[in-house]
């Protein structure tokens, strides 16, 4: 009889842990640079990620959260996401060329004339075959493609509201050569500063301006040390939640399927905080005295015809003509597809 029973017994553990969808406690770390701030619309849309993956899959997922470059800064981040020290990670396509340069298409400027149109792009087949490709290049496999929003440039002194007005500016830019080819095609001198060093750098006079997310601009108090804004919205920044492909490879079938519900949640969540905080942040710059000037479609069209082709020869040089092709062709198709939705 105790035979019979302890036999019955181990039938049933094996029959519970292999019905068991979440049959091993896995620890993720998630990384991302931006700041700790509560109100931080990635904060938010990460902490809803977290929840949600901890409470689908009964605790056997556990996220622990470092915002605030604890783990490094975005490339940081990126060499960890590479290299599985760093599981998950909310970093912006800056660094990404590092290790994939096809993702430099997003450097193209005015690429995007709206948000419906950029989201169509990212969310469509050609930013899966491209966040694919990348995937199978780098080992590090993406489950959402958020926004870190449009870049606007600033200026201290000069309002900006044609190419001619960029004429001698001395524009503050990343150290990307794409970005810095669009600065000097429309006319001004594009000079790299750290971050960390910018807002001193505007206050000194350094340089005349910089191009900034107007959640930054409001967040980081630019508006204190700049007097003008146009939002010409010359360049479109992703913010992408990667994942290590190998980590991703042990889990079981159920906890990827919260991982990648909690990553759409999270998408929808940081796109829309982020185009709440645009909208608030722009009410309060204006409040604090910042000029913020609407350029007409004829303006943004000067700047697009512009500072569009030197970059995009130098967008094919460095990330492949027929990712150009491909991507260019997918926002026409999505602007088309809207102007449908309009008739």
């Amino acid at each position: 009889m105790k035979k019979i029973l302890k036999g019955m017994c181990a039938f049933v553990l094996v029959v519970l842990f292999a019905g068991s969808a979440f049959a091993d406690n896995v620890k993720l770390k998630l990384a991302n640079a931006g700041p700790a701030d509560p109100e931080d619309r990635t904060v938010i849309a990460v902490e809803l990620f977290k929840n949600h993956v901890q409470n689908k899959t009964g605790g056997s997922v556990q996220i622990e959260v470092f915002h605030a470059s604890q783990l490094g800064n975005e490339k940081e981040i990126l060499e960890g996401l590479k290299m599985g020290t760093i599981e998950l990670g909310t970093i912006t396509t800056g660094p990404v060329p590092t290790l994939f340069k096809p993702i430099m298409v997003f450097d193209i400027p005015y690429l995007f004339p709206n948000q419906v149109v950029a989201w169509e792009v990212l969310d469509g087949p050609f930013g899966r075959k491209l966040m694919e490709e990348m995937r199978k290049v780098t080992g590090i496999r993406t489950l959402a493609v958020s926004e870190n929003g449009y870049r606007h440039f600033v200026t201290s002194e000069k309002q900006i509201k044609s190419v001619a007005d960029m004429k001698g500016l001395k524009i503050r830019t990343m150290e990307n050569p794409a970005h810095m080819k669009m600065v000097e095609a429309l006319g001004a001198a594009p000079t790299p500063v750290a971050f960390g060093e910018l807002y001193m750098a505007l206050q000194q006079g350094v340089v005349d301006g910089c191009e900034l997310p107007m959640t930054l601009t409001n967040n980081g108090k630019y508006y204190e040390v700049q007097k003008h804004t146009i939002l010409d919205g010359h360049l479109y920044n992703p913010l992408i939640m990667f994942v290590n492909d190998k980590v991703w490879g042990k889990l079981t079938e159920d906890q990827k399927a919260a991982l990648y519900e909690g990553a759409q949640l999270f998408n929808i969540a940081q796109r829309a905080i982020s185009e709440r905080q645009v909208q608030s942040g722009i009410l309060n710059v204006t409040e604090k005295g910042m000029t913020v000037y609407v350029p007409t479609p004829a303006q943004l069209n000067e700047f697009r015809s512009v500072s569009q082709p030197p970059v995009l020869e130098y967008v094919k040089e460095q990330a492949g003509e027929q990712w150009v092709k491909e991507a260019l062709e997918a926002v026409a198709a999505a602007e088309a597809k809207m102007a449908d939705m309009l008739k």
